[in-house]
């Protein structure tokens, strides 16, 4: 019987077995498509769409399972679930954006900060917008990760309230249409 599973790339002190799944064509697509991995994207626009996501599905565990969920279906269209879980997620969105602002900080002021770093490392701006055309990952500066965390906070309050938004209008057309009839 032939064996699906087997070290990656033939090496077994890797520590990555290659399945069918992880291997396929599908998947490396699938993850090339993902903001994290999709090429040519600025950090404040990668930081955007991952916010974005974040804050639009976060939301409805909030407003499901919360303390001030909706009691029953009469009273589903009282604002207090709404603005509770709204607040709730875009205040977890704050707390996320100041964990990423710190592990930012931590991670590359260490190496952008030391003297004998940037004594080395002396370019003009020219040439550091020439190394970032040529495809060197514009996250792993400083700057870049904290333009990565103003996305993030920009797209998840934004996507809190476009999945608020709709829950609250679909809460209002319902009760409207059960009302109707």
């Amino acid at each position: 019987m032939v064996s699906f599973i087997k070290p990656y790339a033939l090496d077994p002190f890797v520590g990555h077995l290659a399945t069918p799944i992880t291997t396929s064509a599908f998947t490396r697509a699938y993850l090339r498509l993902l903001p994290a991995y999709r090429p040519n994207l600025t950090p404040l626009a990668r930081g955007t769409e991952i916010g974005f996501t974040h804050g639009y599905f976060l939301f409805g565990p909030f407003y499901g399972y919360g303390p001030l969920r909706p009691a029953d279906i009469l009273h589903s269209q009282a604002i207090v679930p709404f603005s509770s879980a709204l607040l709730a997620t875009i205040v977890l969105v704050v707390i996320l954006t100041v964990a990423l602002s710190i592990y930012g900080q931590v991670t590359h002021e260490i190496y952008e900060g030391a003297l004998l770093v940037q004594i080395l490392n002396r370019k003009t701006k020219t040439e550091k917008a020439k190394v970032f055309l040529d495809g060197q990952d514009e996250l792993k500066t400083l700057v870049g990760w904290q333009k990565f965390a103003q996305g993030f906070l920009r797209g998840g309050v934004i996507g809190s309230i476009t999945a608020a938004a709709l829950v609250y209008g679909y809460a209002i057309n319902s009760s409207f249409l059960d009302s109707s009839f």
